[in-house]
């Protein structure tokens, strides 16, 4: 397993399921992607870019620190975002190495935090974890 980390916050009061059901879910699926139906947030904008999930960049030596960091900032870029804040509950991490990001998503910066899975996402994952806030 490669040292390159891909952490995704999630957090389970945007979902109609309990967070044990999520994170039950994902650590079997690989996914919290549980409803076909179910768009991205902003799909008007994001949908055309046909990616799996959003997600922030780390390595194994400094991940604990880049997820507190995370769940603590993720707050306040939704009320950016969104216009309230979404408080995150749930930790995916996946396998970098085994997921590509998208270039191209933003017009003002190459990269984004946009990525697709190379193989099955369940292939892809690290670890699924629960967290309070």
């Amino acid at each position: 397993m490669s040292n390159s980390r891909l952490i995704r916050l999630v957090s389970s009061s945007d979902h109609d399921i309990s967070r044990d059901k999520l994170v039950e879910i994902t650590k079997r699926t690989g996914t919290d992607k549980y409803d076909s139906k179910r768009e991205h947030i902003f799909h008007e904008y994001y949908g055309k870019h046909n990616f799996d999930f959003f997600a922030g960049k780390s390595n194994s030596d400094t991940l604990e620190a880049d997820i507190e960091e995370a769940v603590r900032l993720l707050p306040g870029r939704t009320k950016g975002d969104r216009g309230y804040e979404v408080n995150p509950d749930i930790v995916i991490i996946y396998d970098g190495d085994k997921c590509t990001e998208l270039d191209g998503v933003y017009d003002y910066k190459s990269g984004s935090d946009c990525y697709k899975c190379l193989i099955s996402p369940i292939d892809a994952l690290v670890e699924v974890r629960a967290v309070d806030n």
